[in-house]
């Protein structure tokens, strides 16, 4: 209760804060920053501020700078321009900024540049925001230098002890310095920053095909009327420089300037990206409002509109305390975590593709081997694990197994013709006193035993060891593991001129004299004498565990032999219990294959992902879920019905009734792009 009574005070104190989306509430520092794309050279650079090579002529200019605060706010007076190159030695830096009164005061090195006019480049080459460098010059070329462990946001200090070594710069101007009689036009900046002066938790060198984050700043600080003004190339949405996610990406092209146009590409997932930095920016301000972080992702209030740019099985997880907190966001197909701290630290985490296995259900056919070989081999260039075979061919199997294919034994559990003339005394009986020795519900083949008669359960166990045993079996796979339905799905209602929307007692099983007995000694009632049966939770749970002491009997007998077992059964625990009484969520297997039929059931692909919600839910990392899906149902929904299946959990799909092999060869091509891997 006390829990309970926490998460709603929680949210009560959250959702004002939460009214407007992040993206809403954000939007001035989610804007998407500026790009440039870099090349070397095709000549050697003399540092003289002139900017006058032919190399720098080719190289593009940046956009012209903007406010700090960006959209909505004055277009600067003067116009400020930026280019870069780039060698083996040296990102080169150039920049024009027009002014008509050319003015610098300062004149020792590291003072406060700033309180001149000046020019400023901000370098962060690991992306990470911390560890990131600043250079300052005015327009005598009086440069401050610095090194930030993390923003000021997060507590950052700034060394200025930190020089940039061998670092190169030089100032030309189109006018005269300090003398405000005439009109001067501009003052170019040229400098040559030595990569390795750069080495600080350095993991991103400069070389061809690398991001880092860079923006420049422009200070008018002495001026006549009014504050400062903070001119920038790419801007941060408040006056703040110190915001590294807010910069700009470089990129570096292995290609002299003028010879290409290349077009940047981003490091990582710019949706993760963004999201990411709106929830870092309302645990800022949770922080400060609430002395608090939120704690779970539910608090963020996320929309659609913020989550429907993420890659399809991305995850969301947030870990916080009262003073700390991480988030992350994972992408499987990507193999890359993305993470944020309170501190602002961002970084990406390599996590190991994820692995999966993929079956059919197969009846056995009369090919050839080179049929069955070509077959296999299909299968497995496909993404398909392994095979359950209704039946045995000692000569499939083998074919199977060469294949690098599984070969499972797929085969009828409660559900045994057999047995008629042999244990006649051994079937269920339904509500109405008939059994399906005789009387079979349905359809003729449907035989089932009752799991509670003496000598049915070893009968099972026995033989599903003798079929684990022969010879290239894998394992054992359970179908019909189960009561008849009690309620059919309602696609085939009118299939047998009926509505179930009630337990019709001519489809309500087992009320065999065994059955009856066992019962009534249990709970001193007798179910045919309850007035609702379909409402009384022991009777329920008295059929539900008879089927599961069978499961068990199976398990172990298969499991002592050391081989696989699975099951074929209901979608949903829920709906399994109801429908079949299948209590499949207590069993003990190595693997479910919940038969997701969803067009049996009147719905469509994303009840597939529900139903294998629960499942996996259910079994809570104590067996695999295989989404069992019929082919014909997700054919002309084929990507979505397995992003349903893949992005609620399951560890893999199973087809029945198919595909072809048009349709394998558009499963592996989205296996690749999910970057799954096939075990």
């Amino acid at each position: 209760m006390k829990k309970l009574i926490y998460t709603l005070l929680l949210l009560l104190v959250t959702f004002p804060a939460m009214a407007q989306s992040l993206f809403e509430q954000y939007e001035r520092f989610l804007t998407e920053p500026r790009t440039y794309v870099c090349y070397r050279p095709d000549g050697k650079l003399k540092i003289d501020g002139k900017l006058n090579e032919s190399s720098w002529k080719k190289a593009a200019p940046t956009a012209p700078f903007v406010d700090i605060s960006g959209e909505g706010f004055p277009t600067p007076k003067y116009e400020t321009t930026a280019k870069m190159l780039w060698d083996d030695e040296y990102l080169y830096v150039g920049a024009v900024l027009e002014e008509e009164d050319i003015k610098a005061r300062l004149t020792q090195r590291d003072t406060i540049i700033y309180y001149d006019n000046d020019f400023e480049v901000f370098i962060d080459p690991d992306s990470d925001g911390h560890n990131y460098f600043e250079i300052e010059t005015n327009a005598r070329g009086v440069i401050f230098d610095l090194m930030l462990d993390k923003p000021y946001r997060s507590g950052g200090n700034f060394m200025v002890q930190w020089d940039c070594p061998g670092l190169k710069t030089a100032i030309h101007c189109e006018g005269t310095l300090n003398k405000s009689k005439d009109k001067d036009k501009y003052w170019s900046v040229e400098m040559a920053i030595p990569h390795q002066a750069l080495t600080m938790n350095f993991n991103n060198p400069l070389k061809a095909g690398n991001t880092w984050r860079i923006n420049f700043s422009r200070v008018q600080w002495l001026k006549e009327k009014g504050p400062e003004e903070n001119w920038v190339w790419t801007p941060t949405g408040r006056i703040d420089m110190h915001m590294p996610d807010r910069w700009g990406y470089l990129y570096f092209v292995d290609k002299k300037v003028g010879t290409s146009q290349d077009e940047l590409v981003y490091p990582y997932n710019q949706a993760i990206y963004k999201l990411l930095w709106a929830m870092f920016y309302a645990q800022q301000d949770n922080y400060s409002k609430q002395h608090n972080y939120l704690r779970a992702t539910e608090q963020f209030f996320l929309t659609d509109k913020e989550l429907k740019a993420l890659p399809a099985d991305a995850r969301i997880a947030v870990e916080a305390t009262q003073n700390t907190y991480q988030i992350a966001i994972t992408n499987p197909a990507e193999g890359v975590r993305y993470v944020i701290n309170n501190e602002g630290r961002f970084r990406t985490e390599k996590i190991p593709a994820r692995e999966v296995k993929n079956w059919l259900w197969m009846r056995l056919n009369n090919r050839s081997d080179a049929e069955w070989k070509k077959w296999f081999a299909l299968l497995k260039e496909c993404g398909i694990s392994g095979v359950m075979f209704e039946g045995y061919n000692e000569n499939i199997y083998r074919l199977c197994k060469e294949a690098g294919l599984e070969a499972h034994y797929w085969k009828w559990t409660m559900n045994r013709r057999e047995l008629l003339d042999k244990h006649p005394d051994w079937y269920a009986v339904n509500r109405k006193g008939e059994s399906c020795h005789d009387k079979p519900a349905y359809v003729d083949y449907y035989r089932f035993l009752c799991p509670n008669h003496q000598g049915v359960a070893e009968y099972l166990a026995e033989d599903y060891v003798k079929e684990a045993h022969k010879p290239y079996v894998d394992g054992v796979h359970l179908d019909y593991v189960r009561m008849p339905d009690v309620i059919l799905p309602v696609s085939l209602w009118k299939n047998y001129g009926i509505e179930q929307k009630e337990e019709l007692p001519e489809y309500d099983y087992c009320y065999c004299d065994v059955c009856r007995e066992l019962f009534k000694a249990k709970t001193g009632q007798d179910p045919l004498e309850l007035k609702y049966p379909m409402e009384n939770q022991s009777w329920i749970n008295f059929r539900l565990d008879a089927i599961t002491r069978v499961v068990d009997a199976i398990t172990k007998a298969v499991k002592a032999d050391h081989k696989a077992i699975s099951a074929a059964v209901f979608p949903g625990p829920s709906m399994a219990r109801k429908m079949v009484r299948q209590d499949w969520g207590e069993w003990t297997l190595d693997a479910y294959y919940p038969m997701i039929y969803n067009k049996f059931y009147y719905e469509g692909p994303e009840w597939i992902g529900r139903s294998v919600k629960e499942s996996v839910e259910t079994v809570n990392g104590r067996a695999k879920i295989y989404a069992g899906l019929m082919f014909g149902d997700i054919k002309d929904n084929f990507e979505e019905a397995l992003d349903e299946a893949y992005n609620n959990g399951a560890s893999g799909v199973s087809f029945f009734d198919g595909p072809d092999e048009e349709y394998l060869h558009k499963f592996k091509a989205y296996l690749d792009k999910r970057g799954f891997v096939v075990k």
